[in-house]
C-alpha cells in the first residue's frame, strides 16, 4: 500500500514539474527569457509561485532545462545521421540535413537555442551543462570532417578540422536564422542548404 502511495506521489510530482516546464517553454517564446517571470510561469501552470520554487530554484533553472531538452533532441538527430553508412562526404551531408530537420521539425526548440543562452548569463553550473551539450553537437560534425581529412575526402588547405567545422556550422546557422526572421521569403531552404554543402565540399576537395 505504501509503495502505491509513494508511486502516486512521485507521478504527481513529475506531472507538476512537466507542467512547469511546459509553461516555461510557452512563456519564454512569447515574452523572451527576460520578460517572463516566475509568477507568470506559476499562473500558466496553475500553481502557486511557492510551488514552482519547490520544484525549481528559479527561471534560470527552468530555462536551462528547456534548453537541455532542445539539445537532447538535436543530438539524437545528429547521432542518427552520423551513424549512416557511407564515406565522410556522404555522412557530412546527412548530418547537415539533420540539423536542418531540427530547425524545420522542432522550431520552438531551435528558437530556444537561437536565443543565445550564453547572452543570458545563466549561473555557472547551468551554463557549463549547456556549453558541454553544444560542444557535443558541433563535435559530431567535426569528427566526420577530421575523418574525411585523414582519409583524403577533405583537404586541410584552408584549416584544420575544428576551423572548417566552425566555418561551416556558422554559415548554416546564419542561413537558418535569416530564414527564421523572414529574409529568405520565396527561396527554397533545402535548396539553399544543398548549395552550401556543395560549396563547402568543392572548396575542401583535395587537389588531384
Amino acid at each position: 500500500m505504501n509503495d502505491i502511495i509513494a508511486k502516486r506521489k512521485q507521478a504527481e510530482r513529475q506531472e507538476r514539474a512537466e507542467s512547469i516546464l511546459a509553461a516555461g517553454r510557452k512563456l519564454f517564446l512569447e515574452k523572451d527569457y527576460r520578460g517572463a517571470t516566475m509568477r507568470d510561469i506559476a499562473t500558466e501552470a496553475a500553481l502557486s509561485t511557492g510551488a514552482v520554487y519547490f520544484y525549481f530554484k528559479g527561471k534560470d533553472e527552468i530555462f536551462g532545462r528547456v534548453c537541455e531538452e532542445a539539445f537532447q533532441v538535436l543530438l539524437e538527430l545528429l547521432k542518427q545521421a552520423a551513424a549512416h553508412p557511407g564515406n565522410p562526404r556522404e555522412r557530412f551531408e546527412k548530418v547537415v540535413k539533420a540539423y536542418m530537420r531540427f530547425y524545420t521539425d522542432y522550431p520552438d526548440y531551435f528558437a530556444f537555442l537561437e536565443m543565445g543562452f550564453k547572452k543570458i548569463a545563466l549561473p555557472g553550473e547551468i551554463s557549463g551543462i549547456l556549453d558541454g551539450l553544444y560542444l557535443q553537437a558541433i563535435s559530431i560534425l567535426k569528427d566526420i570532417i577530421d575523418t574525411g581529412i585523414q582519409e583524403g575526402y577533405f583537404s586541410s588547405e584552408h584549416g584544420n578540422g575544428w576551423a572548417l567545422t566552425v566555418n561551416f556550422w556558422a554559415s548554416v546557422e546564419g542561413l537558418l536564422y535569416l530564414h527564421r526572421v523572414g529574409y529568405l521569403e520565396g527561396l527554397d531552404l533545402e535548396a539553399l542548404v544543398d548549395n552550401q554543402i556543395r560549396i563547402f565540399q568543392r572548396g575542401t576537395n583535395p587537389a588531384p
